[in-house]
């Protein structure tokens, strides 16, 4: 990543390890089980029960490749596996390679914890593998001066999702601009139906929607190249944050309250006509029926002027201290491998949106049955993700105001507390700079 974007980054989470007691070196796990072959452990904060057998599946076959080697996959929750990091690198006990996010990566590359791995990117055919849709990501992943630390293993985006019947009622195409997304959440807000799902909970689900719309007004909540610069409380910032404000009075009644699981439930009512959210809903939508998701089209978050929504990823790091550095690397390297990797896309293609050039071209990945009922979803993605942007970042303090969901507190004093969106936005923006101080 960008030099600015790793050592802002890294900052803060050096200050949450020295107030943890942690160290930032480890001497690696066990390295080896009783029969005498290498074992390298493997840790992963993806739940899905679909998502852990691929997994589990890849490191049988890598098993079955290199029967000297015993991969031992270690699944811990988001919410759990930074402060899990922490202890093992604390106790020397890290595991020799993890999945994480860049934003984690980075930070621990500028503590020195983490092995390079430029022989991986060589091996699955250099920075050039990469799709054009992961450019930004790629530029987070490695330093200024081509090292990575850091590899992209999958990413995804925010995009608006859109119930078809009710759009066509109102005799609508789906909104490209601000203007267009307001009258459509206006024309379909009658009798029991509502045009828009706004809400306006201090949560995530509130951060990456009114993220997203600062986005695409061309703001954001910091400056990237001076990142100690707060600009929430900016003209751009305050333009979305008013009006995502604004949209409320088309979302349901209570709906602002609404975190994930009840968003997700309300949106497959049939009586919500949008939802500014991430691609990941697709599974929910899919949960509830196909008679419900065949409602639902997408397209990039409507601009004002900017472009951009909030990005997700997955990505993959190695750990200094392992006694099978090689092992370990040429295990990641694995992954990559196009058989594998379409495997593991295509377990979940509308939350894994694949990474490599070559996966996203290839006849299996296009054909495939999830990826053909997911056309529009997918390119609504990949429209997205060149200039999709990681909450906060490179702000050191990033992680911090997002598990405060401090910009989301902002939406709440607006809609729910009736504050003028200048003084909500000046508020919560004066609450980051005293974080930075």
């Amino acid at each position: 990543m960008p030099r600015h974007t790793k050592k802002y980054v890294a900052a803060s989470v050096a200050l949450i390890m020295v107030a943890l007691g942690t160290g930032c070196s480890n001497s690696g796990s066990e390295s080896q089980t009783a029969d005498g072959k290498i074992e390298l452990e493997f840790w992963n904060p993806e739940t899905d029960e679909a998502e852990v057998e691929v997994f589990e599946k890849i490191i049988s076959a890598y098993e079955d490749d290199n029967p000297n080697v015993d991969v031992k996959l270690v699944t811990i929750p988001w919410s759990d596996i930074f402060a899990k990091w922490q202890t093992a690198l604390q106790s020397g006990n890290a595991p020799d390679a993890s999945i994480g996010s860049v934003a984690f990566g980075a930070s621990f590359q500028e503590q020195g914890v983490l092995e390079p791995l430029n022989d991986v990117v060589d091996a699955i055919g250099g920075e050039a593998a990469f799709a054009d849709s992961a450019s930004s990501l790629v530029d987070l992943s490695k330093t200024e001066e081509g090292d990575w630390f850091t590899l992209p293993l999958v990413h995804n985006s925010v995009v608006l999702w859109y119930n078809k019947p009710m759009l066509e009622a109102a005799g609508l195409q789906p909104p490209k601009t601000w203007d267009e997304l307001e009258a459509a959440a206006k024309a379909m807000t009658h009798d029991d139906q509502y045009g828009i799902l706004i809400p306006s909970s201090t949560s995530q689900v509130t951060n990456q929607s009114l993220y997203s719309l600062i986005l695409s007004n061309g703001g954001d909540i910091v400056d990237r190249d001076d990142p100690n610069t707060v600009t929430f409380d900016e003209e751009k910032s305050v333009e979305a944050l008013e009006f995502y404000s604004s949209l409320a009075q088309y979302s349901p009644p209570g709906s602002g309250g609404y975190d994930r699981p009840e968003a997700q439930a309300a949106m497959t009512t049939g009586k919500l006509g949008m939802f500014i959210y991430g691609s990941w809903m697709q599974s929910a939508l899919d949960a509830a029926g196909p008679e419900v998701a065949e409602q639902f089209g997408t397209v990039p978050v409507p601009s004002n002027g900017g472009a951009g929504a909030f990005m997700g990823n997955l990505s993959v790091f190695a750990f200094k201290g392992g006694e099978h550095p090689e092992e370990t690397k040429d295990f990641l390297s694995y992954f990559y491998d196009p058989k594998n990797y379409e495997e593991l896309i295509l377990v979940n293609p509308t939350s894994f949106f694949p990474v490599l050039g070559e996966v996203q071209d290839s006849e299996t990945y296009q054909s495939n049955e999830k990826v053909v009922a997911s056309a529009e979803l997918i390119e609504a993605v990949k429209t997205s993700l060149p200039d999709a942007w990681i909450f906060g970042l490179p702000n050191p303090h990033a992680g911090e105001w997002e598990g405060l969901n401090l910009i989301a507190k902002a939406a709440t004093a607006v809609i729910e507390q009736g504050k003028d969106p200048q003084e909500a936005a000046a508020g919560v923006a004066d609450e980051m700079r005293d974080t930075i101080k």
